[in-house]
């Protein structure tokens, strides 16, 4: 990697490949630029250099992600999105250098993307389907949970000054894994019981870091401690059952179910939406509240938004639309006709809920697609 002293840094450069201030620790995505306020705060840490793969980007040569499965998702709120990550890239990476964590980056995200994701439910949803670069692990999680939560807490009515409350737990319920050994963390392998203990401390380390360092409400602490906690009452740190578990925690228990099994860990790849969809269908009242559960189905569909699949006349298209009523029945984009080619009109929409002769046979994991 390509050394670069912080003293040479400049606000305002962008850089073909991800910036990183150590092995674990990102300072900026490809294609995002580099702000004072990171150089500031490099220059705190002190820290003398950064390291990168890439170039500087110069005009309009591009970078960042390809964002192929939002083509529907306005510019403004892809952007906040993006600025919703970096804030909370920002936010674990002085968590994780011993600093007190920073209430304004989580002012940031409930300020500028929060109050975007209630005007613009699904196509909020959809960005949770982007699979980002370069970003810290945790923070698009923590974005994509605060999506989901914020989605699911609105379809089930929860006023909007709980909801808020909610909101800010999702962004912040996995902050005791900076308290975490990163030994622990990267672990491949089964962990030991003594290791599975220390993990499960993080719930209590969320809580105590939420009330005592960034003086957030009481009901913020008590939903990111309990996000573990099970419908049966076999869950951590206190066993609640039922409805003794706090309704955020609830639907934070699926939703950040759902975004752990969509995203890469040491031990296994990502599953494929619809799998982890059926996983989580295969509960039975053991980990989530059976309500809670039937309306996250109903909002994210058998096969989410962005899910590739193959149709029965062998066409492949991609998930844009949801219906509640008839999940396995959605709206998609074809990418492939059935005679294997591109289709002629740039965007070519099928609704299998007036196709009747059409149905999804299997999803489609986009990697294989684009090895085929």
């Amino acid at each position: 990697m390509m050394k670069i002293p912080v003293v040479e840094l400049e606000a305002g450069l962008k850089y073909t490949k991800p910036v990183f201030v150590d092995e674990e620790n990102l300072l900026v995505p490809e294609g995002v630029e580099v702000r004072q306020k990171d150089i500031d705060r490099l220059i705190r840490w002190g820290v003398e250099e950064v390291s990168t793969d890439g170039e500087i980007l110069t005009g309009d040569s591009g970078g960042g992600e390809e964002i192929e499965n939002v083509d529907s998702v306005s510019k403004q709120l892809l952007k906040q999105y993006d600025k919703a990550i970096e804030a909370m890239d920002s936010f674990f990476g002085d968590c994780r250098k011993g600093l007190n964590a920073n209430k304004e980056d989580i002012d940031t995200v409930m300020g500028g993307f929060y109050p975007l994701i209630l005007e613009n439910i699904e196509e909020a949803l959809v960005l949770t389907t982007i699979k980002k670069e370069g970003s810290d692990r945790l923070s698009q999680a923590a974005v994509n949970n605060l999506i989901l939560s914020t989605v699911l807490g609105a379809t089930v009515k929860i006023p909007l000054h709980r909801l808020a409350n909610i909101a800010s737990a999702a962004l912040i319920h996995d902050l005791g894994m900076t308290r975490i050994p990163q030994d622990i963390i990267k672990k491949r392998g089964k962990l030991t019981p003594a290791e599975l203990e220390t993990i499960k401390t993080h719930t209590v380390y969320a809580y105590r870091m939420a009330i005592k360092d960034l003086g957030l409400p009481e009901e913020v602490g008590r939903i990111a401690m309990s996000h573990h906690e099970r419908w049966d009452g076999k869950g951590y740190p206190r066993g609640l059952e039922g409805n003794k578990i706090p309704v955020g925690a609830r639907i934070l228990s699926v939703t950040d179910a759902f975004v752990a099994m969509s995203k890469d860990r040491p031990d296994r790849d990502s599953l494929l939406g619809y799998t982890a969809i059926r996983q989580i269908l295969n509960d039975n009242s053991r980990r989530f509240d059976p309500a809670i559960l039937k309306v996250f189905i109903k909002s994210i569909g058998i096969y989410p938004r962005g899910s590739i699949v193959i149709l029965n006349n062998g066409a492949i298209g991609r998930i844009n639309r949801i219906r509640s009523a008839a999940p396995l029945r959605p709206g998609l984009q074809i990418l492939v006709d059935e005679r294997g080619r591109k289709p002629k009109k740039e965007k070519e929409f099928v609704d299998l809920f007036i196709e009747k002769d059409l149905f999804i046979t299997k999803p489609v994991d986009p990697k294989e697609l684009v090895k085929s």
